[in-house]
């Protein structure tokens, strides 16, 4: 996916969070119901602010982020976090993908960010949107995208090892191109690859469906499971390890 495809994606989902939120800051997230909607929306703006600060700091090193512009109350959250938003944006508008810049995976490239922001604004979004009762499915292309970038990014990058059954999981996108084949060893971090191929047990969704599973927003009973059952409650705990 191009930069410039993932910064519009960016654009309309954080702008989406934003609508969703206002007026319901004081709503539970049933998707992550530690959360209250002002605390999605304070989480999610203070991610876009520590990627404008760490795109800003140049070289490959983590910076040291300090964070003074809080809201002051709930009243000026929604300002706050739409200022957040559009910094991003133009950060991400005005430097160049290949620029030197520290990433948590991978070659250290600005590029990464346009990913991972993109990513973040459209789970998030539709975190505000379920705590407002009208979640709207996140872009099937972005979401094939999000599940890669969960597979093959997210989970290498924490490095957890998996303690469940042994096998393979077949994760298959019915409305589209996008097939992975995740590898669960006990005591080795799952390894995927792309492709059709059988595995122990399956999992079939739209790519929406699939991406909010892999960020157990979604549980396996919300998309079509084949095989065996234990395998895929091993795989779905499993998955509450990584993240950001």
């Amino acid at each position: 996916m191009e930069p410039a495809t993932y910064i519009a994606h960016l654009r309309r989902d954080g702008a989406a969070l934003s609508s969703a939120a206002r007026g319901n800051l004081e709503a539970t997230v049933p998707s992550c119901p530690e959360w209250s909607v002002g605390d999605l929306v304070w989480h999610t703006g203070h991610v876009y602010l520590h990627k404008v600060a760490v795109m800003g700091a140049g070289g490959t090193e983590k910076p040291e982020v300090e964070f003074k512009d809080d809201p002051e109350d709930d009243g000026k959250l929604i300002g706050w976090y739409e200022n957040a938003l559009n910094e991003l944006i133009a950060t991400l508008e005005e430097r160049d993908p290949e620029d030197e810049c520290w990433t948590f995976f991978g070659p250290k490239r600005l590029g990464f960010w346009h990913r991972r922001m993109a990513q973040e604004a459209a789970v998030h979004r539709w975190d505000a949107e379920v705590a407002a009762g009208d979640p709207q499915p996140i872009d099937s292309e972005l979401a094939t995208d999000g599940i890669d970038e969960m597979l093959n990014v997210m989970v290498p990058a924490d490095e957890i090892p998996y303690e469940g059954p042994p096998g393979t999981i077949h994760l298959h996108r019915t409305d589209g191109d996008g097939e992975w084949l995740v590898t669960l060893d006990p005591g080795k971090v799952p390894a995927t690859h792309s492709g059709h191929e059988k595995g122990d047990a399956a999992l079939r969704g739209t790519a929406s469906d699939l991406l909010l599973l892999v960020w157990r927003r979604l549980s396996p009973k919300d998309v079509e499971v084949f095989g065996d059952q234990a395998l895929i409650d091993g795989f779905y705990t499993y998955l509450a390890g990584p993240g950001l």
